[in-house]
């Protein structure tokens, strides 16, 4: 009866993430995450193609249920030694959430997407590889 109880208890109890979701919307994303952030993000198009500008959702969270600060978003292709020809913009829409524009990747191969998140004194840069055909 206590087990009972108890999953009941733990079904039922808020979401630890209420307070900093990473739903995205249209139920596509990808998560990035370390010790101490958490990193949802998507790109609006969802389907990348070359040389076409794109955007990047994100919601940056601490592993403590608070909102992160992104601090830089870039993307490098690490093979050929160089990122990409524009610098994004960076626009926050309160609460950990932010969109990105002008991420453009113009060639295909493997890019690095790196964010740099922090949350008082202490920050992390977090990363996701994409290949590009």
């Amino acid at each position: 009866m206590r087990l009972v109880a108890a999953l009941f208890a733990l079904l039922c109890a808020p979401s630890a993430w209420a307070s900093c979701p990473l739903d995205l919307g249209r139920g596509t994303g990808l998560v990035v995450f370390s010790s101490h952030y958490i990193v949802a993000f998507r790109p609006e198009p969802i389907r990348i193609e070359v040389g076409d500008p794109f955007s990047l959702l994100i919601n940056a969270c601490t592993r403590n249920n608070r909102a992160a600060e992104l601090v830089a978003v870039d993307a490098q292709m690490p093979e050929h030694r160089h990122g990409m020809n524009y610098r994004p913009t960076i626009v926050s829409l309160g609460d950990g959430r932010y969109r990105v524009d002008g991420m453009v990747f113009h060639m295909p191969g493997r890019w690095e997407i790196s964010m740099d998140v922090r949350a008082g004194e202490e920050s992390e840069r977090l990363s996701h590889e994409f290949i590009l055909k």
